[in-house]
């Protein structure tokens, strides 16, 4: 008995197997390219950030000076810078002037002991002596008075130079720290803006690189969208007939024609 075999075969539409066979074109010829890739950059250092780290670089121990110079004013020796120059002068002549007055008073002295009748006697030497004793102790308590005077007034000028040098070396120093964070602040402002730039860079560069697999995933959900057509072929084959089928075929045939020829021939009747 003859078996027969049916292949059913169902393709897309023609068109829609011309689509799918540009998207496996392009992802292969994708294939080995490798994914997208930006290394990650970052923005050095600003002029202005650069700038303050010299100037803190170089601003470390720069209120020492002043420090230095407010130890000296402040040191006994210090005091010394201070006197006045004139003291001296002021001395001198404060002292020949009591002198002075201390030499018209003997005079005044001896008049009165000639007036007297006693010029020359122990009250007038007792008087005049009295009168030089007190003369030279008003000079050395004026002159006392003068330089301890003097002295305080350098040493109070001295104190202020010592403060005032240290508040110079505070005020340095805070001054210099102010100047090293404007210039941290707008050279952080200026690295930012780089670092910006160079992220827009990578991000644009990423994206370029990313549109052939962007198209493909596009032209994919298209392909996905679309419904199928499909188109179904049949095709049935007969197997031939084996040898044994073909000998029996032929036999029979045979026969058939042997009785046809002896019923021809008077044979059969």
């Amino acid at each position: 008995m003859a078996t027969q075999t049916q292949e059913v075969t169902q393709r897309l539409a023609p068109f829609q197997e011309k689509f799918l066979e540009d998207i496996f074109a392009q992802a292969s010829a994708l294939k080995g390219t490798g994914m997208p890739y930006a290394p990650q950059q970052l923005a050095g250092l600003s002029a202005e950030q650069q700038q303050a780290i010299g100037q803190a670089t170089a601003g470390v121990g720069a209120y020492q000076p002043y420090l230095q110079a407010a130890q000296q004013y402040a040191a006994p020796g210090g005091v010394s810078q201070f006197f006045n120059p004139y003291e001296n002068q002021v001395v001198q002549q404060t002292m020949q002037d009591i002198g002075r007055a201390g030499q018209m008073q003997q005079q005044q002295l001896g008049a009165q002991a000639v007036g007297q009748g006693a010029f020359g006697g122990s009250r007038a030497a007792v008087a005049g002596a009295e009168l030089g004793r007190a003369t030279m102790e008003q000079q050395a308590r004026s002159a006392g008075q003068l330089r301890q005077q003097g002295y305080s007034q350098a040493q109070q000028a001295a104190q202020q130079a010592a403060q005032l040098q240290a508040g110079l070396g505070a005020q340095a120093q805070q001054m210099g720290v102010q100047d090293i964070n404007t210039l941290l602040g707008i050279g952080g402002l200026t690295q930012q803006t780089s670092q910006q730039g160079l992220d827009v860079a990578r991000q644009n560069l990423l994206q370029q690189q990313s549109l052939p697999y962007q198209e493909i995933g596009f032209l994919s959900d298209i392909f996905r969208g679309v419904p199928a057509l499909q188109q179904t072929t049949s095709s049935t084959t007969t197997p031939p007939p084996s040898t044994t089928s073909q000998l029996l075929g032929l036999g029979i045939a045979g026969l058939g024609a042997y009785g046809q020829a002896q019923q021809g021939l008077g044979f059969g009747r």
